[in-house]
């Protein structure tokens, strides 16, 4: 699946993989970061539960980033390292991408208009660095959540798929019609 950023000027193709062990998603994205073009790579290992087990981030000619979680919490740097700043985070949030959004919209399950702040591993751009930040979700409807970045006090309203992945992000991201219908899906 591919979204385009809201202004058409960057673009991120995805690629699923769903079986017994889990998700291995594997993203390439290009776009603007303040007045800088940017291109990177990632590759997530999610396991049945959608909890986030391996994170790996490259910038084109720049910056990597591997970082580990338990599933309960406990984040390591490749060396294995503990990073204890990120206790207590269960999910990642890579700023150039809206898939980390359906990391807690699929492992959540909520009720609708039950809100629930959560603690996000956040990646930042372009420098990659990786940081704890709250984020609260409200399901408002089957196909709809709301966003919101606490530290930030940005909020948007997610139109999602079935399958919990983003659609629609408001001035952020917007999803590509898919040309083969067999494309994504979990």
């Amino acid at each position: 699946m591919q979204w385009t950023d809201w202004n058409g000027d960057g673009l991120e193709t995805l690629s699923i993989v769903h079986n017994h062990e889990g998700v291995l998603a594997e993203g390439v994205v290009t776009g603007h970061f303040e007045a800088s073009k940017y291109a990177l790579k990632y590759r997530l290992v999610i396991d049945p539960h959608w909890l986030v087990r391996d994170v790996r981030v490259q910038i084109a000619n720049g910056p990597r980033l591997h970082i580990s979680s338990d599933g309960c919490g406990r984040w390591v740097n490749g060396d294995g390292s503990e990073i204890s700043d990120l206790a207590g985070c269960m999910d990642v949030d890579i700023a150039a991408t809206p898939f980390t959004n359906t990391l807690p919209i699929r492992r959540l399950k909520q009720k609708p208009r039950v809100p629930e702040e959560i603690s996000i591993a956040y990646v930042s751009l372009p420098n990659l660095i990786v940081e704890p930040v709250q984020q609260r979700y409200t399901k408002l409807d089957e196909n709809r959540f709301l966003y919101e970045g606490l530290s930030t006090a940005f909020s948007a309203e997610l139109e999602v798929d079935g399958d919990g992945i983003v659609l629609d992000y408001p001035g952020v991201f917007r999803r590509l019609p898919c040309e083969n219908r067999n494309e994504g899906g979990l």
